[in-house]
């Protein structure tokens, strides 16, 4: 890979440089070479801010497990892990932007934690104050709703705004984590689940699927009529989304 971007690099000289100025400046008289090292921020800002970011990370750097590829982030003298949980909480603060963003211009929220999700939007937007439909300074958004930010967990299914108290994916759990297991999550169950019109895909995906199943003739009774209630219950669901799109 850092070949390929050093290559990169001298194609840009070559293209649009010049012998005594390239592209991209000298460095103590010589061409800056790049190396793995200096994409660490970008990695963590990966890691942080994607849906199962850790578990890329382990197959990215071919490790055996979530735990190694953990221990390897963990133990860097350069503190990487701690510019992932920042560079987390800043793209905590950039999702909570968008939601109020997108609630401003009367895009819907679906799903059992919408309304608590919907309430608080609408309790910063009447003490900011602007018209509907008019965006607002992100500074003073992210400010208002930094509380509620931190506890916003992005995924592909939904966006949980976690809440241990009322977690399904905790089951019997204590309480006391302070991350949701997503592996255990209930889009369309939990309370601190919310689904926006980012998400249509996979569910539209999903429902796509239990009708190629439902053309299966040999389902018994059973499984017909389980796939036929899942169906309906995920077109239930995202049906509010659908009808603000068209």
């Amino acid at each position: 890979m850092v070949r390929q971007i050093n290559r990169y690099r001298e194609h840009l000289d070559e293209r649009f440089g010049a012998p005594d100025e390239p592209t991209i400046p000298l460095v103590e008289g010589r061409s800056w070479i790049f190396n793995t090292r200096q994409f660490r921020r970008t990695v963590a800002r990966y890691i942080a801010n994607r849906p199962f970011g850790v578990v890329a990370g382990k197959i990215q750097y071919k490790h055996a497990s979530v735990a190694m590829f953990d221990g390897y982030a963990g133990s860097s003298a350069s503190a990487f892990r701690q510019e992932v949980e920042q560079e987390h909480h800043l793209g905590q603060l950039d999702d909570i932007v968008a939601h109020y963003e997108a609630a401003q211009r009367g895009e819907w929220l679906v799903g059992p934690g919408a309304s608590r999700v919907k309430h608080e939007i609408d309790r910063v937007a009447q003490e900011i104050g602007p018209l509907r439909g008019m965006i607002a300074d992100g500074k003073r958004v992210k400010a208002m709703l930094a509380h509620f930010a931190r506890t916003l967990h992005v995924g592909y299914l939904n966006d949980c705004f976690f809440e241990p108290a009322t977690a399904l994916c905790l089951g019997r759990s204590t309480g006391s984590e302070s991350r949701p297991i997503l592996s255990n999550c209930a889009p369309d169950r939990c309370p601190n689940s919310c689904i926006a019109r980012r998400h249509l895909p996979p569910w539209q995906a999903a429902i796509a699927h239990a009708e190629t199943m439902l053309e299966e003739k040999r389902l018994s009774n059973v499984q017909r009529t389980a796939i036929l209630q899942d169906r309906d219950r995920m077109r239930k669901l995202i049906a509010p989304l659908l009808g603000e799109r068209s």
